[in-house]
């Protein structure tokens, strides 16, 4: 099966991809840092998405991420900042009112990694609220549960030159 998604990547979020690769070593493997901008069964037509990305750019979108929250196995940074911009880019990419998505940054992914009280005080001890401006869409691919691989970046500065 294949998966498509669009996902803003943290690129310089060393601290958190640590936590990542040491609580979560699996979804690390899988999937950089990043924050899910929209899911496969949003997009019908993902050339027509990235002209609507490249028809935004160049994109500017800084987030403010908040404490980590547990969820059970669930642990995530949440959006405290940004979060109206976020919605208003959503919209102007699916041209419509799409279902609400409540941007975040994962830790640890229920689906693969496991937080107990312990793991999650280390966690807390370590991390602090941080923005984060993201500058490009990375559209990205699943196959059958693999490794998430890169298809395009779009919507930054030099990619809107070059594709003039």
């Amino acid at each position: 099966m294949k998966r498509r998604q669009a996902s803003l990547y943290l690129t310089s979020a060393l601290p958190i991809d640590t936590l990542r690769r040491c609580y979560n070593p699996e979804q690390a493997r899988l999937i950089p840092p990043h924050v899910t901008l929209c899911r496969e069964d949003e997009v019908s037509d993902w050339e027509v998405f990235r002209e609507r990305v490249r028809a935004q750019g160049p994109i500017e979108l800084t987030l403010e991420f908040g404490l980590p929250l547990r969820e059970n196995d669930f642990v995530f940074l949440p959006i405290t900042g940004g979060a109206e911009k976020f919605h208003q880019l959503r919209r102007a990419l699916l041209m419509d009112e799409p279902r609400n998505s409540t941007p975040h940054l994962t830790i640890i992914h229920p689906r693969n990694g496991r937080c107990t009280d312990e793991i999650f005080a280390d966690i807390l001890s370590r991390v602090s609220p941080f923005q984060y401006t993201f500058h490009e869409v990375h559209l990205i691919e699943q196959l059958d549960g693999g490794v998430w691989n890169l298809v395009d970046r779009v919507g930054s500065a030099r990619d809107r030159a070059e594709k003039g």
